[in-house]
């Protein structure tokens, strides 16, 4: 099939197959296929489809294609970066608090912190953050304040020295994102570039 283990990304790979493949990857993968057209919902690129199918139908040409195989089959080759725990993720008192709270609450007891960076929002990239029974394969797994955290390797990179936060008063409450590598982010405190 086109399933992608450490083969080569070629034109008759599913767009689909391709993101699913490597989710550690999957989100440099999506920016790359995103800065070559094939961004919009609904129109020529569909996940069903290969890349050469979603290409074309996007109107361009086959030295597109190829440049794109190209930036893809690269990012593929790059090296893992190994993140180094003390700059990782941190909690404060009141969010894991929170986060227990909700445990119980939604009766998830010992379910772990999915704690994610998602293409989208309003300023390029979103925080998700959501309770799962058990990390993915290739997940880090960190333990911070009795709560465990997931977090896959690409939202890793973009959340080193992340403090996580809630907050409860009359101007705002929510979890709060306090990200040393974000450039902007928007006035929601969700969203970030």
């Amino acid at each position: 099939m086109d399933k992608l283990d450490d083969k080569k990304i070629t034109k008759d790979m599913t767009i689909g197959s391709i993101l699913e493949g490597h989710p550690d990857k999957a989100m440099k993968l999506s920016e790359v296929m995103a800065a070559a057209g094939l961004h919009c919902v609904g129109c020529g690129a569909a996940t069903f489809e290969t890349l050469e199918q979603g290409v074309i139908g996007h109107g361009f040409d086959v030295s597109v294609l190829n440049k794109l195989l190209v930036d893809l089959n690269q990012i593929m080759n790059e090296q893992e970066v190994k993140s180094d725990l003390n700059e990782a993720i941190t909690l404060t008192d009141a969010a894991v608090e929170k986060v227990k709270e909700i445990e119980i609450k939604e009766k998830k007891n010992g379910y772990g912190l999915r704690v994610a960076v998602l293409a989208g929002g309003c300023a390029g990239y979103s925080y998700s953050l959501n309770l799962q029974e058990k990390p993915e394969e290739s997940d880090i797994v960190l333990e911070i304040k009795g709560i465990k955290v997931f977090v896959d390797k690409e939202s890793m990179n973009a959340l080193k020295g992340t403090e996580i936060n809630y907050l409860d008063s009359l101007e705002e409450s929510g979890f709060k994102f306090s990200n040393p590598n974000s450039e902007n982010s928007c006035g929601c405190g969700k969203s970030f570039s």
